[in-house]
């Protein structure tokens, strides 16, 4: 350890009890001996890089969409996509990660549309051979009526499925609509990402969520049963060795929700968390994910899953979310607040 500077005091700065982060928080800074603690842990925190990943969902799920996609990342307002596999783009979107430098995620869907596997499902799917949907599919594995052994062969064949399309592993894998983290499916995923050596999903915990007034009231009970599941899912995704980011967003600003102070206000308090938990650990930055949903509005009839597109995929609400992810504002904002947009790479290191 070098000998202090006469004049000068060495601040020995211990934020942490946790033995395995010791080497990192522990930083010997040689200040002015007046210096409170706190200023000189504020200090140390601004040090830290601020790394955000900006997802696009729903990657595939029609040639609007993908181009609405490829528009945001070459306007480099996304760094990741997540690509469905049973929607009318899903080739397209696929071939789209091949030419391109964009991130490739797989958007795992066990809700909507026609399954990949081909298997005679009695239990993942209806009576007309499709997911059962966002609410029906939850409440059935609620209930103890989905075949783990049907969700294990669907999780299965995506995977291999976009190897097949792609030519890789997805990056990392994703839910749609968040499936991934439902108690009757996480243990299947965690699983299925281990044995393809994939080790990177989302952990769709947005803080404060109940404080953001300006997100309809008819979402929030939905939004707060899924955060209070992701909780319980995280010791699962830790058990396997699934990575996740520090934080995420997104929750509260899809569509015409999103507004540069709104992702300004919810990104850095996000980041602002995650430093005070010191979730940077031994690497010296902090991740967090902004979940995205760029695009183009969709035939109503002739894009998306089997039986076409709901009415967000159909509204300009995803024109508005590439404007304002691709505005002056946000470049500013990223700038000025220490934060670098890059993919879910960041994670494998």
């Amino acid at each position: 350890m070098d000998k202090p500077q006469p004049g000068r005091t060495t601040l020995l700065i211990m934020v942490s009890p946790v033995p395995a982060r010791i080497g990192q928080i522990t930083k010997l800074m040689t200040q002015d001996s007046k210096m409170p603690r706190q200023a000189a842990i504020s200090l140390y925190r601004a040090r830290m890089k601020r790394y955000l990943i900006i997802t696009g969902d729903d990657f595939g799920f029609s040639w609007e969409r993908n181009e609405g996609v490829m528009e945001a990342f070459n306007k480099g307002a996304i760094t990741s996509a997540s690509l469905l596999l049973n929607c009318t783009g899903t080739e397209e979107g696929a071939a789209m990660f091949k030419s391109s430098q964009l991130c490739p995620g797989l958007h795992l869907n066990l809700t909507e549309g026609s399954p990949v596997g081909e298997f005679d499902y009695e239990t993942l799917v209806s009576t007309e051979e499709v997911f059962r949907g966002k609410f029906a599919l939850r409440k059935h594995l609620d209930l103890g009526e989905i075949n783990p052994v049907e969700i294990k062969r669907e999780l299965d064949s995506q995977i291999k499925k976009f190897i097949e399309l792609v030519g890789r592993a997805p990056v990392y894998v994703d839910g749609h609509q968040h499936i991934h983290i439902h108690s009757k499916v996480v243990e299947l995923f965690a699983a299925a990402l281990k044995q393809h050596n994939i080790r990177i999903t989302r952990f769709p915990v947005e803080i404060n969520m109940a404080a953001k007034e300006w997100v309809n009231p008819e979402y929030m009970p939905f939004f707060l049963a899924m955060i209070e599941k992701a909780h319980v899912a995280k010791k699962v995704l830790d058990d396997y060795g699934i990575k996740t980011t520090d934080s995420f967003v997104g929750l509260s600003t899809m569509g015409r929700d999103m507004t540069p102070e709104r992702l300004q206000k919810i990104i850095l308090e996000a980041f602002e968390v995650a430093e005070s938990q010191l979730s940077s650990d031994k690497r010296g930055f902090t991740t967090c994910e902004l979940m995205t949903h760029p695009g183009y509005p969709t035939h109503r009839i002739l894009g998306g899953f089997s039986w076409g597109s709901d009415d967000f995929g159909c509204s300009e609400d995803r024109i508005h979310e590439i404007n304002v992810l691709s505005s002056p504002e946000m470049k500013d904002f990223y700038k000025q607040n220490n934060i670098e947009l890059v993919s879910h790479s960041i994670l494998l290191s």
